[in-house]
């Protein structure tokens, strides 16, 4: 999806007021695509468990997509790249590495507990 709309050349891009807030849109993706990197590779974890490697390696191919994603919009009519939106990028490929870590310590506090 992130390709494909990134593929658009700027004049079949509508100019709505909403556009404006292009980089918390950049946020909100990157982040569900993390959170969607990190759960894709949990068949190759143990179940239901945290880790700090296979988190960093998601935050990692969020950034790297985003910084690719922008070297290819310079290829696409009318567009142009812009370090601010791989800024948003990471910022939410972060994001995504912390509701992940957030969701699993009620787990970790719990069963130290037990």
């Amino acid at each position: 999806m992130i390709f494909i709309v990134s593929s658009v050349p700027a004049k079949y891009i509508p100019s709505y007021k909403i556009f404006h807030y292009d980089k918390l849109f950049h946020i909100s993706l990157f982040l569900i695509f993390g959170v969607l990197v990190y759960n894709a590779l949990e068949p190759y974890s143990h179940k239901n468990s945290f880790s700090w490697a296979r988190i960093l390696f998601s935050i990692s191919v969020v950034i790297l997509y985003g910084v690719l994603d922008e070297i290819h919009q310079g290829y696409v009519p009318g567009r142009t790249i812009d370090m601010w939106d791989a800024i948003a990028d990471t910022i939410g490929g972060v994001l995504a590495g912390l509701i992940v870590y957030l969701r699993y310590i009620p787990r970790r506090t719990a069963s130290k507990i037990q």
